[in-house]
């Protein structure tokens, strides 16, 4: 009988059903797949593995050819992420919790969402197309960059420890800050806003700039 189980055990290794096999990784995007491949495929198998993933903490790659965001998901462990350059028509990322920097700038990106993302400090989407915006559980976000985009409207009332807000080049014609205490600078220029367009908080103190006469 023993030696069934024996032989049983090995049969399962020897055609890769091992419960101690690693865990190969299913990408959506073949050109995210290629680009993280020649950098984070450490035994050099040509396949990605959750072991593998979860190591990387950054991952720059830009310029890419990547078509879709999607597999930013396979890496809990990412710090920063940057995809400037490539071809994303639409973003939604959730659940990275150690995340602190995402860029996706120059994308041509039109719809942007993030939710339950507690670490996320920085976050660059300039030089898009972006017409829809939405972040939530985002608490940390203190930089945040908007500028050369179709924006009509914002809200980032939940933003409460935001510093730094670019929204210059969209089509904004009204801003509510009165919800961000900690905002020093904003920038608005290439809007149609006023100053008296923006409505600000009793105790603010922030710098704005590019506002039409």
């Amino acid at each position: 009988m023993m030696k069934i189980k024996i032989f049983a055990t090995l049969s399962l290794i020897i055609s890769g059903f091992s419960p101690f096999c690693t865990q190969k990784l299913n990408f959506k995007d073949q050109n995210f797949e290629k680009a993280v491949l020649e950098n984070f495929d450490l035994d050099k198998n040509g396949s990605l593995e959750q072991m593998e993933a979860d190591a990387v903490t950054n991952l720059f790659l830009v310029q890419k050819g990547i078509k879709s965001a999607d597999d930013v998901s396979l890496f809990k462990n990412a710090k920063m992420i940057v995809l400037d350059d490539n071809t994303i028509s639409s973003i939604s990322i959730s659940g990275l919790s150690h995340l602190n920097l995402f860029s996706c700038t120059g994308c041509g990106m039109s719809s942007f969402k993030a939710e339950a993302l507690n670490s996320l400090g920085s976050l660059y989407l300039d030089n898009n197309l972006l017409e829809n915006f939405l972040v939530k559980e985002t608490p940390q976000i203190n930089q945040l960059t908007l500028s050369l985009n179709q924006l009509r409207t914002i809200n980032i009332t939940l933003l409460k420890n935001l510093r730094k807000l670019n929204i210059e080049h969209n089509k904004i014609q009204k801003l509510d800050i009165s919800g961000n205490p900690v905002l020093q600078t904003l920038n608005v220029a290439g809007n149609k806003l006023k100053e008296t367009d923006i409505k600000k908080g009793v105790k603010s103190d922030v710098t704005i700039f590019g506002t039409e006469p």
